[in-house]
């Protein structure tokens, strides 16, 4: 069999994949495979959540990553015992290394990072991941999720309160009041998700409206929050800085 596999790096807005070059279909990776073609960012996550329910019932070896992100909360104070850690070891936070069998949990520590390691590896490779959060083991496709599965988690009442989920979508506007701010994702399937900032944070973030709409993003947030507005049931991810968006790709 005669075949060439040709690797097509990731960018912020695509994963990885390989490209083959075999003159016969059995050479070829199908339309199903996640080796297939570039993938975007939502079709990834798909294919991990996909893999993932496939690879845990199989016992796959897993590979755990340590999430701490206190750090992107305005209001978190760093104890003194972690400033001195911090001071004798400099690291890069948004370093991502992805070992398989490492004994020590790699660690992330921002949002930038987060979206590195989703656009930096295959779909196969991401389902392996378990995220560590407060002693609990959670499937990466758990908590990376679009606006519309985040806002079916919040009305059907099956949201983690103790999770911080990673919601992703494009925004349409942004709704500017006295008390909060709306940034309102493009609805999908007649799904309203907003990114909610109570005044109490309004300092913190300081993106302009033509540096939002349009754009697609990945939200952090640790609260998802049903609302209504118009007889209408609407969802929300409560966010605190700029930090706590990243944008994914350049338009």
């Amino acid at each position: 069999m005669s075949y060439r596999t040709n690797f097509v790096p990731g960018t912020d807005s695509s994963v990885p994949y390989f490209k083959t070059t075999g003159k016969n279909d059995h050479s070829k990776h199908n339309e199903k495979c996640g080796f297939y073609r570039i993938l975007t960012f939502e079709e990834s996550i798909k294919k991990v959540e996909e893999y993932q329910s496939d690879l845990m019932e199989k016992g796959i070896k897993e590979t755990l990553i340590r999430l701490n992100l206190k750090k992107l909360d305005p209001d978190y104070v760093a104890r003194t015992v972690e400033k001195e850690e911090s001071e004798k070891k400099a690291k890069d936070p948004n370093e991502v290394k992805v070992k398989q069998g490492s004994k020590t949990p790699n660690s992330i520590g921002t949002l930038k990072a987060i979206v590195k390691l989703l656009t930096s590896y295959e779909p196969d490779t991401l389902a392996t991941i378990l995220i560590s959060i407060n002693g609990r083991k959670i499937p990466l496709s758990q908590i990376v999720i679009s606006h519309d599965k985040a806002h079916e988690l919040a009305w059907s009442d099956r949201a983690d309160p103790k999770l911080s989920y990673f919601v992703y979508g494009v925004i349409q506007n942004v709704v500017r009041r006295e008390s909060v701010y709306y940034i309102n994702f493009e609805p999908i399937n007649g799904v309203v998700f907003s990114l909610g900032i109570f005044s109490k944070y309004f300092k913190h973030f300081t993106y302009k409206d033509d540096q939002l709409i349009g754009r697609k993003v990945l939200a952090y947030g640790s609260r998802l929050k049903k609302n209504e507005y118009k007889g209408k049931n609407t969802s929300e991810l409560v966010i605190k800085s700029n930090q706590y968006i990243e944008f994914l790709g350049k338009n």
